[in-house]
């Protein structure tokens, strides 16, 4: 009897393992893609933050991506890891920051740098020293010795603080470091293109215009962000002009009382033009400018486009697109002159 018994347990006990293989251990069930994700996570809300930022570019598509159902890992950085990498670069306070066309497509080449397409690599696949391709082309590389690490093209390491995330279309690993491709680290590297105002002041051939735009005080307003197009009269041009006014006027300095340092900066604001305007968009035209109500004229003069203003003089155009950060400069032989100039000039 007691062997009859025995041998019942046996039974029931293997017919219990039997029942379970056949069902499978049925952990949570996965719905939430990657995007899903990272949307739902308190510690990722940068990282979509930067996603939504890169995507106002109408090139980008990062969320459609990441939400296709194609297979991906993605090395997430962390809030902390977006704060650290903001306060190492000059002129971003947030992500926000990143406003022109140029700054987002900067973010979309660090974000594609974090993921891997086609593969779901789980911590325990990958491999010591292993490199890997990004979608933005270059390689990261991992280390499993004491913990995964990610290496960037700084040779600094990343680590994963939380791995093996599970998505419907592949695998998160939280990272405290933003990873950053040597195409990246060259661009935020690199010289800053000048502004309007930089260009005239580097150039000696503009130094009557340099002392000019800042005893207008328009230097500020001409390394703003623009866009700009600025007629920029020669020294010579300048030299003319006041041998024009008499004797009265031998420099800019003879400019001295509030009403002739308004006519100044008025004569300066009629060689604006508040947009971009490269020499392969002039056009036979009035063209307004940044003196409210007074527009030059772009005149072609066989085949070729002088400036008029409204004296009887043309100003020949003498240097065409030196490019600024926030606009365009083409040098003129002349000193344009508004209406107003010409009846101060008249009164004399």
């Amino acid at each position: 009897m007691k062997k009859l018994f025995t041998f019942s347990v046996v039974v029931l006990f293997f017919s219990l393992i039997s029942c379970d293989s056949d069902d499978g251990f049925q952990g949570p069930e996965i719905t939430l893609n990657i995007v899903e994700t990272a949307s739902g996570s308190n510690d990722l809300t940068s990282l979509v933050a930067a996603l939504l930022k890169a995507d106002e570019n109408a090139d980008s598509n990062l969320v459609g991506a990441l939400s296709s159902p194609g297979v991906f890992t993605v090395f997430a950085p962390s809030n902390q890891a977006f704060a650290n990498l903001l306060a190492s670069l000059d002129g971003f306070n947030s992500l926000s920051d990143f406003d022109t066309e140029e700054e987002k497509a900067l973010l979309a080449k660090i974000l594609q740098y974090h993921v891997v397409s086609g593969v779901a690599a789980q911590s325990g696949s990958l491999s010591d020293g292993g490199k890997i391709a990004t979608i933005q082309g270059e390689e990261i590389t991992i280390n499993v010795s004491g913990g995964v690490r990610v290496t960037d093209k700084t040779g600094l390491a990343a680590n994963v603080i939380a791995a093996d995330i599970l998505t419907t279309n592949g695998v998160v690993h939280i990272v405290d470091k933003v990873l950053l491709p040597q195409e990246v680290i060259d661009a935020l590297s690199a010289e800053p293109e000048p502004t309007i105002t930089d260009l005239v002041v580097a150039s000696e051939s503009l130094s009557v215009l340099k002392d000019a735009v800042i005893k207008a005080d328009l230097a500020a307003t001409l390394a703003s962000e623009g866009p700009f197009t600025v007629f920029a009269p020669s020294n010579d041009a300048f030299v003319a002009l006041l041998d024009a006014l008499g004797d009265d006027y031998n420099s800019l300095d003879d400019f001295d009382t509030e009403a002739e340092i308004g006519l100044l900066t008025n004569i300066l604001l009629y060689h604006v033009i508040p947009a971009n305007v490269m020499s392969t968009d002039l056009a036979a035209g009035a063209v307004g400018t940044a003196l409210t109500d007074n527009s030059i004229e772009v005149i072609d003069d066989n085949g070729t486009f002088v400036i008029g203003d409204a004296s009887d003089a043309n100003a020949n155009i003498t240097a065409v697109d030196i490019m600024a950060s926030n606009g365009t400069v083409h040098t003129i032989d002349k000193v344009l002159l508004p209406q107003e100039a010409i009846d101060f000039v008249a009164s004399l």
